[in-house]
């Protein structure tokens, strides 16, 4: 077990004032949540915001309105390299989960592939060319002017901005034109990014944010649903309202929460936290059994100045980025890692290590020295023991599975240091050369 400073792997600072904020809010109630939906719709462009306890709530209550409208749909099309609340959210929602896998450079669509998932229906598809503007972002494999009839399972498409790296949308979009299937933009990772000028999570038919500790803005835990589609809100509000507010117990444990995250975040202090196991820091988990509810004013009252606050942490982490990119791209770079080459703010920095050897050492080094390099996810999401059986479509994804056994990240957060980036510096290049 280290003791001393020790570097998270992601971080959103909550500090004493947001605090001071919340309980302000908490005393102001649902004009607090008015206000924060107000500045999201102004900032974001949108007519719809709704406001939820968590990211995965956010696609839980989404999925569950799009069922409504397309009762005879049943499936969710996802990146088979994901977060695992994506798939925790879609068994939540009552829905089968069926994959695709990711391109080999890339953490989006292998669109060659889902070029090929979009041609699979159960009655026979129809297949039409047509010139195409070309897309925001070259796909290898993929043919610019192919137009496909989705199968009629699927309900929507869930193209994933992972670490915030951008997945092109618009692609998605051109494979599935059937209105039926929607396209659901999965920017809980990414707010604050744009494409081409456009905000991520305004991209799709229907985008969601994520909240919690770690994201890009934090409060301490919560989710929002942007959208222009009257139809969608609609069936949006409805459930929102359906949903239960937080209890004065669940009231006091996030506030507890708030105040834990304000004072053990620090590198000074986060080994305390990360030395107790039952915290499980660090873990992926399955958990279709999450608690949805409503944001809390408290939630609200702690974004009291999000603008800022989320500019200020995009800005270190575009800069820890270009750091990061600089660093790697000199002669002694491995050659096989793979990073990204433009100076996003990304919530962390990920990079593709292909010896296996060399990756455990770097995980180890950076634990001996406290330094919070960390692996991605365990494991593609066709592994998860709790998904057996449930799986629509095709069964194999070995580059998702690859990309989960090379994956490590680096921290890009507001506490990295010009100290932490030198001896991760150090650290990486002695290990990987």
């Amino acid at each position: 077990m280290r003791i001393g400073r020790t570097l998270p792997p992601a971080a959103a600072p909550i500090r004493f004032r947001d605090i001071v904020s919340g309980l302000l809010g908490l005393v102001a109630g649902q004009r607090e949540l008015d206000r924060f939906e107000r500045e999201i719709k102004a900032h974001f462009g949108v007519r719809h915001c709704f406001l939820l306890s968590s990211g995965k709530t956010a696609l839980t209550l989404t999925l569950e309105a799009l069922r409504e409208l397309h009762p005879d749909r049943d499936e969710v099309l996802i990146p088979a390299f994901t977060c695992y609340s994506v798939p925790s959210s879609i068994v939540r929602a009552g829905l089968k989960v069926r994959m695709c896998d990711i391109h080999p450079d890339y953490f989006d669509f292998d669109f060659a592939k889902l070029a090929a998932e979009a041609s699979i229906a159960d009655a026979p598809s129809t297949i039409t060319r047509e010139p195409t503007p070309a897309r925001s972002i070259a796909h290898p494999g993929m043919d610019d002017d192919l137009h496909a009839q989705p199968s009629n399972r699927i309900l929507a498409v869930v193209p994933t901005h992972l670490f915030g790296v951008p997945a092109d949308v618009a692609a998605v979009r051109k494979l599935f034109p059937d209105p039926r299937v929607s396209i659901v933009e999965d920017a809980a990772q990414a707010m604050g990014e744009t494409q081409d000028g456009v905000q991520m999570g305004t991209l799709g038919d229907v985008g969601f944010f994520s909240l919690g500790r770690g994201k890009a803005l934090s409060l301490v835990e919560g989710g929002l649903i942007l959208t222009n589609r009257d139809d969608l809100a609609d069936r949006l509000a409805a459930l929102q309202a359906g949903l239960p507010r937080y209890e004065a117990t669940g009231l006091l444990k996030i506030i507890t929460k708030a105040l834990v995250l304000t004072i053990f975040a620090h590198p000074r202090l986060f080994w305390i936290p990360k030395s107790l196991p039952f915290l499980r820091l660090g873990e992926t988990l399955f958990e279709p059994d999450f608690p949805m509810r409503r944001m809390s004013p408290f939630q609200a009252g702690l974004s009291r100045h999000w603008q800022d606050t989320l500019n200020s942490l995009r800005t270190g982490r575009r800069k820890a980025v270009v750091q990061w990119i600089t660093m790697l791209s000199g002669p002694k770079r491995d050659g096989s890692i793979r990073c990204p080459d433009k100076p996003l703010a990304l919530l962390r920095f990920p990079l593709r290590i292909r010896d296996s050897a060399k990756r455990q050492a770097l995980l180890h080094e950076s634990s001996l020295h406290g330094l919070g390099i960390a692996p991605a996810y365990p494991a593609s999401v066709d592994a998860i023991p709790e998904l057996k059986g449930k799986i629509s479509g095709t069964k194999t994804f070995p580059v998702a599975g690859a990309c989960a056994q090379e994956t490590v990240t680096l921290p890009t957060h507001r506490y990295l240091s010009e100290l932490d980036l030198l001896r991760l510096n150090k650290i990486v290049l002695a290990v990987l050369r």
